[in-house]
């Protein structure tokens, strides 16, 4: 789906959950799993029809959060009569990609530039082997010495920005909270840019 050629301007500030399922290309049942889990915020009229009022502003942000990280809007297991799998991203778009290098960048400014394996595993909870590995299979680049992989922190920025890392099944506790903290950080960035912007005018 082409979330770009939707004109929001001629969404209504707040939508029900067909405007929703239309808008979003997905279905009903992932719709009422969306808005009954909270992935989505909305407010519950409990009136028999049209009983979610869903602010234009909460899709918007689904939209974009489910190119970063789709398999978190997955319904559960029973959820659906048949079958169904998520559909990962292959790519997210360029913009979303270049903030998720500068949100892992601020998260590891305190780090040195090259972190070793042992390192990079008490950051991440991820096993040294499996890192070991992630390094022996060229998911990430790194150097070896001393019989011991070294990774420069812009290829392990790198990483943690790729398709790989974004979809992997059984993540870590800091993979899943970074995934979650990274709306909050963009909200965050995008209202000091915008202060940032409003006082540069008010020079001129």
């Amino acid at each position: 789906m082409k979330e770009n050629a939707i004109n929001w301007d001629n969404v209504p500030d707040v939508i029900t959950k067909d405007q929703l399922y239309h808008i979003c290309h997905i279905s009903k049942s992932t719709a009422l799993y969306l808005l009954q889990s909270g992935k989505i915020p909305c407010e519950y009229t409990g009136r028999k029809t049209r009983c979610y009022k869903i602010k234009k502003e909460d899709v918007i942000a689904y939209l974009e959060n489910r190119k970063v990280f789709p398999e978190s809007y997955s319904a559960p297991a029973g959820w659906y009569k048949g079958d169904y799998t998520v559909r990962m991203e292959e790519q997210v778009p360029p913009i979303v990609r270049e903030h998720l290098q500068l949100y892992y960048t601020d998260l590891l400014s305190d780090y040195p530039d090259v972190l070793t394996t042992q390192t990079v595993s008490k950051i991440t909870g991820y096993g040294k082997t499996a890192i070991n590995n992630w390094c022996n299979q060229g998911h990430i680049k790194s150097f070896r010495k001393n019989n011991v992989n070294h990774i420069p922190k812009v290829y392990l920025v790198e990483f943690f920005c790729s398709t790989y890392f974004r979809t992997i099944t059984r993540k870590s506790p800091w993979h899943i909270r970074t995934l979650q903290g990274f709306s909050s950080w963009r909200k965050i960035r995008d209202l000091h840019t915008a202060d940032s912007e409003g006082g540069a005018e008010k020079k001129y």
